[in-house]
């Protein structure tokens, strides 16, 4: 496969390919869920660099049993099972929990704040934390399809595949989400700005 048809082809073509030997299909699979194993890995353990060791622990997980995948179709599922999986067992094995902000490899908005007003920086951060603050809120069913809909920018097809639940489920608790976190954001004082 060439890189044009990589990008268009599905998980199924792109796991055939990984196993047939083209590295580069497997990266194509690692670019469409690295940022949703990063939120599913960063809701267990918290720690942003925890939640990348973990990843990458999965991601190798999975490269190696990729031969034992039987279902090419489930490939996110799957994925999503090693990941969680892996985020349990780091996180039991750990010597001590230490929280950490949720949400932070995810926000990077306001990054080159050189030529901004300061003040638009203070607000903007208040801003982010308050609707970091209101996802924490929110239950966890639908903690993950916010985080995987806006900061993994997951499609809603593939966000169903990834979590094994089907779309109409998906689109529900992502629509439930919304209107929970407008609730509790409005309560807060922040109704308009959201």
């Amino acid at each position: 496969m060439h890189s044009v048809e990589l990008i268009e082809a599905n998980d199924a073509e792109l796991v055939v390919a990984a196993l047939a030997g083209n590295t580069q299909a497997f990266d194509m699979l690692v670019n469409r869920y690295r940022r949703a194993m990063l939120t599913v890995a960063q809701q267990i353990v918290r720690n942003p660099t925890d939640a990348e060791d973990v990843v990458q622990d999965a991601l190798l997980r999975a490269f190696e049993a990729l031969p034992q995948l039987s279902d090419l179709n489930r490939f996110g599922a799957w994925l999503h099972s090693i990941t969680r999986n892996r985020a349990l067992r780091y996180y039991r094995n750990r010597d001590r929990y230490q929280p950490q902000e949720d949400m932070e490899p995810f926000l990077n908005r306001a990054s080159d704040t050189s030529a901004t007003d300061p003040a638009k920086v203070v607000e903007e951060e208040s801003a982010q934390q308050s609707v970091r603050d209101a996802i924490k809120d929110l239950q966890p069913d639908y903690q993950v399809v916010i985080e995987l809909y806006y900061w993994a920018e997951m499609p809603q097809k593939r966000m169903a595949e990834f979590l094994s639940l089907p779309l109409t489920t998906v689109k529900w608790r992502l629509r439930k989400a919304k209107e929970d976190l407008k609730t509790i954001l409005e309560r807060r004082g922040y109704g308009e700005d959201v």
